[in-house]
């Protein structure tokens, strides 16, 4: 995985990720829209054939992009470290 920083201000962000595919870019469109500071996420595939994604977070005024990010990111692992958890007790 290779991660590149395509656009860069204070209320957007846009990475492209290299090695990854829909699954990865669903996951953090999603959770990124369940922020309550979040007004734009998305990932697109620009192309069909290479296993790339580039991802955009845009937040309001009142927040900063970086801080969001970082967020989105610790609550994707703090549930699936939960997951694993339910997982590990089933098994």
């Amino acid at each position: 995985m290779e991660i590149e920083i395509k656009k860069h201000t204070d209320k957007e962000l846009v990475i492209q990720i290299s090695g990854e595919t829909h699954t990865l870019g669903n996951l953090i469109a999603k959770e990124a829209m369940n922020h309550p500071h979040v007004v734009f996420a998305s990932y697109r595939v620009p192309h069909p054939l290479i296993n790339k994604i580039e991802l955009t977070i845009v937040v309001d005024d009142s927040y900063d992009v970086d801080k969001a990010f970082i967020e989105i990111i610790e609550n994707i692992r703090d549930y699936l470290k939960d997951f694993k958890r339910l997982v590990e007790e089933k098994l």
